[in-house]
Formats: C-alpha cells, structure tokens, sequence
C-alpha cells in the first residue's frame, strides 16, 4: 500500500454513535447470574442466527456503530444485531458478586442473552477482550457458534503478559504498562477515579489514547469521549486476571467454525504472529493485516474490516493483506 492509497481512503468516517435507533438497534436488558446486561438488537428478528457483536475493554455496544454504519452504507446492512455492553462496562454494571467473574461466567451470560432474545446460534464478531471470548464461546460451544470474525483479538502475547509481565514485556510493552497503571488506579479507589477525569479536564485525552490509533489526531471526538468515559481500572483488570492459566492451544482445539482475524498494520497491542499463531487452533482461518491502521479496525478503517471478516461482498480493498485464506 502506497501513502498515496492510504491518503484517498477515507480514516475513521464515521463517529461513534449512542443512539441505537441510527443503528436500527433496540435497547433491552436480560437479566443473568451476573447481574443485569445491557443490550442493543435488531428491531426486527429474522432468523435464528444473531450477529453478537462483543466489545473490547475500554469499550461498549457504540464502538461498533461505525461498522453498522459502513454496512449501510455499502447498502449491505448486518441484521439479527445483539450488540452487548459486557459486565462493568457501557450500561451493565459489573458482577454482584467479584468472585464470579471468570471467563466461563462471561461466556455464559452473554449466550443467555443471545437465547432469552431468541436466538439458537450465533455468529460472533469480537474486538480484543471481546475476540477473546468469543473465541472461548466457539470452543465451549461449538455446535451452536456458526463463525467467529476476530479483530485485533488480544491472544497468546497478552495472555504471556498476563502470567509473565517482566519476562514478556517486550511482546506487548503498551499492554503490560496499561495494565499496571490501571492495577495502580484500581488501588487508588476514589483516587484513581479523580485522576482520570483531571487527565479528560486536562484535554490529554488523546495523548492517553494513542497507542492505540494510527493516526490519533484524525479520530472523531466522540471515540476519543467515548473511550474516557470507559475507562474502568477495576473491570479492566478483573478481566486480565480471569485469563489466568488459560490454555489457547489446548482450549481452541475444539473449534470448529469458520474463522476470520485482522489486525491493524500499525497494532500495538496485537503483534503479527499473534495473528498467524491462530492458524495453530483455526487452520482454515482467514488472516489479514489493514494497512494504515491500528488496534480499533472497526472504527478507524470500518469498510475493510467488513470485507476482511466476509461481512461484505465487495472486492476486498488497497491497503488490506491476506496472510491466509480458507481452502
């Protein structure tokens, strides 16, 4: 891909949005073990197969609105959408009890959502924490998982960084490092809680979040706004430490479902052969890399990020790289 390329493509068109009727969507909230969730679904149901769309951490259901809205766009709309607002973040509060937070509980809350709305299968699109459930969800789950669509799915780096942070701390410095100011917020209590909104106050806010865009100063306010306002230490780290002592090899053994992952060129969070490593647990995955872009995919380049998880039709763009494709 050539700067030249890059330039005439649009970055970041489309701002998050929080109203869910521009989206076509429907606020409920279904009542599980973990306490209430939030969630926003397509008006109309038209099969039995949901589009589940899970966020990543510093995250809700608004980080997908410019994909939804990409998908209009190019006349190509997704339906049967349940987007959720995982435990302690967006609307839904975190667990009634913290012991409970594991990532089997997560799974099973989020499949009793896609159940009590009706649904019997789902087709998962996960970004980073959400990549990484529903990862887990097709291999607990694999007869009701129609596909998993992966972006920037946080894998074997950030889970070698969890167990290890000094001994792998050059696999993912900026996650490693993020982790640890938000074990210190977290013990901050009140204090913590103070000190992010003076860095939003301060207008630093962008200085904060950009590690994880390629380009920081063309990203929409409202994402910038939006992120501030899920910064959540507590739910953050709880959801690092429930990975603890997983075993990707041995867990995503069982999947079986059709599989797509990208990454942004530019992810600092997500290295390359985190990518291609998925290729040990899904052989026939479909790998690629979107140039001129970072660990948000689905807001910074959302058409090719369609494309790259088979949820266009069109031609797939400049600027994107298959590593691997399905036989």
């Amino acid at each position: 891909m050539t700067d030249t390329d890059a330039a005439t493509r649009p970055y970041a068109p489309f701002g998050l949005d929080a109203d869910p009727a521009s989206s076509g969507l429907v606020p409920v909230t279904v009542d599980t073990e973990l306490g209430p969730l939030r969630v926003h679904r397509s008006a109309i149901r038209t099969g039995s197969t949901a589009t589940l769309l899970l966020h990543g951490a510093a995250g809700s259901w608004t980080t997908w609105t410019p994909l939804l809205a990409a998908a209009r766009a190019a006349g190509e709309p997704l339906t049967d959408v349940v987007a959720i607002d995982l435990p302690g973040w967006g609307d839904s509060p975190g667990p009634r009890i913290r012991s409970r937070l594991t990532l089997d509980s997560l799974a099973d809350v989020v499949w009793r959502a896609v159940t009590q709305l009706g649904y019997t299968r789902a087709d998962i699109t996960g970004h980073s924490l959400g990549a990484f459930i529903a990862l887990h969800l097709a291999a607990i789950r694999p007869a009701y998982v129609t596909a998993v669509r992966l972006v920037s799915a946080t894998t074997f780096s950030v889970l070698a960084s969890i167990e290890h942070p000094v001994r792998s701390f050059s696999a993912v410095p900026g996650f490693t490092l993020l982790l640890g100011v938000f074990r210190l917020l977290r013990m901050g209590g009140d204090r913590g809680a103070r000190l992010v909104r003076a860095v939003r106050h301060a207008g630093l806010l962008r200085v904060a979040v950009s590690p994880l865009f390629r380009h920081t100063l063309r990203v929409p306010r409202s994402v910038v706004n939006a992120l501030a306002d899920e910064v959540r230490p507590d739910s953050f780290v709880r959801a690092a430490e429930a990975t603890r002592g997983y075993d990707p090899q041995r867990r995503w053994t069982s999947i079986r479902c059709a599989g797509w992952a990208v990454r942004g060129d530019a992810d600092s969070f997500v290295p390359s052969r985190d990518l291609t490593g998925l290729l040990r647990t899904i052989p026939l995955a479909t790998l690629t890399e979107i140039g001129d872009c970072g660990h948000f995919a689905h807001v910074e380049r959302p058409r090719e990020t369609l494309e790259a998880l088979g949820l266009a039709t069109s031609r797939r763009p400049l600027g994107t790289k298959n590593e691997a494709a399905a036989r």
